[in-house]
């Protein structure tokens, strides 16, 4: 037999032993690109394997008011946060800890679950914890692996429920808003600001968090801390045109009518400086307290809140939309006098209704008889301001009503701001092709009831109260403004909001004149019908009462005015939610704003000895 070799064998040998050399000269040019070529960058992900950084969070910056009093600031907490292990130390650990928090296990597993995948990073258990908490976890961390505490920064609200749904609040950011590219730089766990100038400013607000590296092992739990990290930058501080006083006066207010008027719903009160647009206080009551979001409540004790009145998160002042009532008289008026439609000195006779629409009655049994323009606001009178719809039209009232703002958002630097709607032929038209109204022409009372301010008119407080102020500086229009400037911690100027001219009201001074003068007449003489709410303020006002119908429930109480009357320094708007007659309801809560304001001002003049 022959031992050799046969040919066939001999070429299989040979290609098995080029198949190896060849698997041996990748492995060994691989090896070099791994150990060679490319170490440093393997070199650096096998260190951030084993490194974590766990974030130290920024306090945000505060938000004072016009004279520098904390409206929105931090306070130092502590805060409970996990590692996650893995699934069996979790069910071991969770509802000791929960169990300690008084917490519901399955609210914690809930929150691990946001950081499916992410689980090298801390996850947020429960923030600012008692300090009987605080011990207990301390006390028992041997049985509690993975749980740690962490000092940090929470938002603080001094004055609780005062101004909340302006400044509004803060909290964890959302996975939708994780999704939205403008939150981009955000990640789980992130605070962000939810509503208000919290939300609008948020940007300044925020801070640039820092961090710290923890050595973990291979299954991700922390080892240790490493190095000192970085340190946190703060968030910019925001400087309000904000009158805490002024606002708290106007609160109490709103809060006092409430309580008097169970069938009333909401109170909404606009102060605006007349000259600078200024917001000097703005109120939507109730509103609720942003301290308890912060801090954590269950979603059945906020059903509940929300459920019975007590608490409100819509900022009425900027999203309400109501018909304006009677306080659209001083737009109709304007209207009235510039298109020629009637004069200072003519008189129309009332004798309790319309003698061309019987069925429109005035707001005094009998009438007012023979009133001027200035009678009519001063009478807040129907039957004048029906005659001046029939002979204006709607068209020619929408031309002033848009030119003073109305239909269009003002501007104010908040999110959420509605339109509102002044009625025309042609939005009548566009309402009926989209099945809103029920005949596409404008009928002929609902010309003369559009100069009411009914029959689709809707507006919200801070446009009345933007149309008030544009009347009271002779038709300059200024755009409402709550903040006024930002800072950083040394006192730098990182921006500033200077006033700006929104719109200009081309009519003559003299149209805008016998305007005031009408306005006047309601607070001064004893037939207006706001006279016995001012009658005793030293301080000459001008204003307008309404009573706005309201088809789905109570009617609507309204005041605008200003003051003082000779040189306007402010103007004010006040809507009581089903509260009934302005004269009665809304003209009180604006006194309350002219008594706190005037107060100031006094305060403000030296005394001479």
């Amino acid at each position: 037999m022959n031992d050799l070799p046969s040919p066939e064998l001999k070429g299989r040998r040979d290609t098995f032993l080029i198949l190896i050399a060849a698997a041996f000269l990748i492995l060994t040019a691989q090896l070099f690109n791994l150990q060679v070529v490319q170490g440093e960058k393997y070199l650096l992900l096998s260190e951030e394997n084993y490194m974590r950084i766990t974030p130290i969070p920024a306090p945000r910056g505060n938000i004072f008011d016009a004279n520098g009093e904390p409206l929105v600031t931090n306070r130092p907490s502590f805060s409970v946060f996990y590692w996650y292990l893995d699934s069996e130390k979790a069910k071991e650990t969770l509802p000791r800890l929960c169990s300690i928090l008084g917490q519901d296990v399955a609210e914690a597993e809930k929150q691990i679950q946001k950081y499916a995948g992410r689980y090298f990073e801390p996850i947020p258990i429960a923030r600012d914890i008692t300090p009987e908490q605080y011990t207990a976890i301390v006390e028992d961390a041997p049985n509690l692996p993975g749980v740690f505490i962490e000092a940090e920064p929470i938002r603080y609200y001094p004055g609780n429920e005062l101004a909340s749904p302006v400044l509004g609040y803060v909290s964890e950011i959302s996975a939708a808003q994780l999704k939205d590219p403008r939150w981009k730089d955000y990640k789980i766990g992130d605070t962000i600001g939810q509503q208000g100038l919290e939300a609008y400013y948020e940007e300044y607000l925020r801070g640039k968090d820092g961090g710290y590296q923890v050595e973990v092992d291979y299954r991700g739990r922390p080892t240790g801390n490493v190095g000192a990290g970085i340190e946190p930058v703060p968030g910019y501080d925001l400087y309000l045109n904000l009158d805490k006083n002024i606002q708290a006066a106007a609160e109490e207010a709103a809060k006092r009518t409430l309580e008097e008027r169970p069938k009333a719903k909401a109170v909404s009160v606009v102060v605006l400086d007349v000259k600078t647009g200024a917001v000097k206080a703005m109120v939507s009551y109730p509103g609720f307290n942003a301290n308890r979001l912060v801090t954590g409540i269950s979603q059945a004790e906020l059903d509940e809140l929300l459920e019975t009145n007590q608490w409100r998160f819509a900022n009425l002042a900027t999203t309400g939309l109501y018909p304006p009532g009677s306080t659209f008289k001083i737009v109709s008026a304007i209207a009235a006098l510039a298109e020629g439609a009637v004069t200072p000195q003519e008189t129309i006779y009332d004798p309790g209704y319309h003698p061309m629409v019987p069925s429109l009655p005035c707001n005094r049994a009998g009438g007012h008889g023979a009133v001027n323009i200035v009678d009519a606001l001063k009478y807040s009178c129907n039957v004048y301001f029906y005659e001046v719809g029939r002979r204006l039209g709607v068209d020619a009232m929408a031309k002033y009503a848009t030119a003073l703002g109305l239909g269009s958002k003002t501007g104010i630097d908040l999110l959420g701001e509605n339109y509102g709607t002044v009625p025309s032929s042609e939005w009548k038209a566009n309402a009926y092709a989209d099945g809103r109204v029920a005949q596409p022409e404008v009928l002929f009372a609902e010309h003369m009831m559009a100069a009411m301010g009914q029959v689709f008119h809707l507006d919200t407080p801070i446009q009345m109260a933007s149309v008030t102020q544009s009347i009271a500086n002779n038709g300059v229009r200024m755009k409402p403004r709550l903040a006024y400037k930002v800072q950083d911690a040394e006192g730098n100027l990182i921006a500033e909001f200077p006033a700006e001219i929104s719109g200009v009201l081309q009519v003559d001074q003299s149209v805008l004149d016998t305007v005031k003068r009408g306005m006047y007449e309601v607070t001064s003489s004893p037939q207006g019908t706001a006279y016995w709410a001012f009658w005793d303020l030293p301080i000459k006002v001008a204003g307008k009462t309404g009573t706005a119908e309201n088809p789905l429930g109570e009617n609507h109480a309204w005041f605008v005015g200003f003051g003082p009357y000779e040189d306007p320094e402010i103007a004010v708007a006040v809507v009581v939610d089903q509260g009934g007659g302005g004269s009665a309801v809304a003209a009180p809560i604006a006194r309350a704003v002219f008594d706190a304001y005037f107060a100031e001002k006094t305060e403000e003049v030296p005394v001479t000895p």
